[in-house]
This record gives structure tokens, C-alpha cells and sequence, in this order.
């Protein structure tokens, strides 16, 4: 089943007074393009990261937003380290030199005070909730993929109606047409002696250069496979893009064949789905 190249996922996980906030948005691109957002990371962390989106979502141009709420990450407290080395040397002081002194005679009380270390983000819960936003992200790629199968089942089944009615007119055309050669070849030498081998020779040779059984029959076989490729669990963007532009070429080549208007028509409509369908492909895996 096909998936759209655009969803969005968030994992959040609260560990006692800690919480962990993961967003990733993924858009259409040609290739897979990871930006992060939010905390720093080691290195190491980050390139798990990369390798868990890269397995999962393939293609697009992903945003990842990491924030944490870690508390106690700015509190003050006592600088008690500080507080017991200034102490010791007080007291060497006073004991060698007889010199008695407090504290606050060589340091503000202010000194004394510190922002404690700062919790480092725990990398196995972030990993789970990078797992968490892209599994639902990829839910509602699923979601978006299958509206977008329906969309364009519908529009292949309309070329495909309109082909046949096409081929109808094409084939009555082709009669149509050497028939009027023929007449007009016959009119052209009425009183000459008309060689029966060269007539059919020119009327074969016409008819071979505004057949389209070939294109139709392309046509019909780029469709089959096509169907099959948005029915298949992998990513098929790019062969199925492929395919559409191998359809465009046939159909190009039908109208410059069937020249009379109302071939045209279907022509047109023809492209014109075809052109909505690849509006709608561009934006799948």
C-alpha cells in the first residue's frame, strides 16, 4: 500500500518530574533530507536518530523538534565544596600565622551559591520517543496514502474508459480513411489502368503511419503495471512518476496520429488526468 510523503507524529514520555517532547514533521522532497531542532545532542544520539528515521521513512525532508523539561536544571544551592576548602584554609591561617578570620571577610555570601549541574537527557527514553512520533507519523502517512490510492484509482479507471472509447474512434477513423484514398486514388486514375498491388501498397503504407495499435497497447501495459506498483508494501514514488511520463509520450503520440477533432477531445481529457495524477504521485514514497 502506498504512503503519502507528508505526516506529522508526537512521542511524550514523563519520567518522575522529568518529560521528554518529540515532534517530526515530514514534507515531499526528491531525497531524504533529517533537520533537527530543540536540545543539543551528542553526536552519537543523534546519528541513532538519523538512522531510526532513515529506516522508517526513507524519502522527504523531515523536521525533528527534541525538547526536555528536566527539573532542578536551574536551581540554585549551596556551593558546599567551596564553603569546606575556604573553611580549611581559614583554619590554616589562624594556626600559623595566629591570624583569626571568618569568611565573609574574603568572599560574598553570593560566592557561595551555584546552579547546580544540569541533568543530561537521557538518551534511551529520548529513543523511545523519537519511536513513538514515528510510528505515528507513519499511521497517518498510511492514512493520507490511501486517500490519495483512492483519488488516483479513480482517475486511471476514467483514462482507461475514455481509452477504450479512443480506440473506437480511432480504428473507425483509420476505415474511414483509407476508404477515402482509395476512392480518391480510383477518381485520380479512372482512365488509366489502376495496379490493384500499388493501391494497396499506398493504402497499407497511410494506414501504417496513422495506426496507434502499438501506443494503445503500451498504454494498457503501463497501466496494468502501474496499478500493480501502488498496491506493493515499498517505496514506489519514483518508478510509478516513471511510468506516468512513459504514458504522457504514448498519448502524445496518439493525438499527433488522430488528427480530427473529436479524438482531440479525449486527448485532452486524457492529459488532464494524467496531469492530476502526477500532482498526486509527487507527494508519495
Amino acid at each position: 500500500m502506498i504512503k503519502s510523503m507528508t505526516g506529522f507524529g508526537v512521542g511524550s514520555i514523563s519520567t518522575g518530574s522529568d518529560r521528554y517532547n518529540i515532534e517530526i514533521r515530514s514534507v515531499n522532497a526528491r531525497f531524504l533530507d533529517i533537520k533537527f531542532k530543540g536540545i543539543q545532542l551528542d553526536l552519537l544520539v543523534e546519528d541513532e536518530i538519523r538512522n531510526l528515521i532513515k529506516n522508517k521513512l526513507h524519502r522527504g525532508t523531515i523536521y525533528i523538534r527534541i525538547d526536555s523539561d528536566l527539573k532542578n536544571n536551574n536551581k540554585i544551592v549551596f556551593d558546599k565544596e567551596k564553603y569546606e576548602l575556604l573553611k580549611g584554609i581559614l583554619r590554616d591561617i589562624n594556626v600559623k600565622y595566629g591570624q583569626p578570620m571568618n569568611i565573609s571577610d574574603i568572599i560574598s555570601s553570593n560566592d557561595l551559591l551555584k546552579l547546580n549541574e544540569p541533568k543530561t537527557p537521557d538518551k534511551n527514553i529520548i529513543i523511545k520517543s523519537v519511536e513513538l512520533a514515528l510510528k505515528q507519523l507513519d499511521e497517518m502517512r498510511k492514512t493520507e496514502g490511501e486517500k490519495i490510492l483512492e483519488d488516483t484509482m479513480i482517475r486511471i479507471n476514467q483514462i482507461i474508459t475514455t481509452m477504450g472509447i479512443l480506440k473506437e474512434k480511432v480504428n473507425s477513423y483509420k476505415v474511414e480513411k483509407q476508404n477515402r484514398l482509395r476512392s480518391k486514388i480510383e477518381e485520380l486514375l479512372d482512365d488509366e489502368d489502376l495496379d490493384e498491388s500499388r493501391l494497396i501498397q499506398e493504402v497499407a503504407y497511410f494506414s501504417e503511419k496513422i495506426d496507434v495499435t502499438e501506443e494503445i497497447v503500451r498504454c494498457s501495459s503501463h497501466f496494468t503495471q502501474l496499478i500493480s506498483y501502488l498496491n506493493v508494501n515499498e517505496p514506489v514514488g519514483k518508478r510509478i512518476n516513471f511510468l506516468l511520463q512513459e504514458i504522457g509520450r504514448e498519448i502524445n503520440t496518439i493525438g499527433s496520429k488522430s488528427p480530427q477533432t473529436d479524438v482531440t477531445f479525449n486527448i485532452v481529457e486524457i492529459k488532464d488526468e494524467l496531469e492530476k495524477i502526477r500532482e498526486q504521485i509527487q507527494n508519495i514514497l
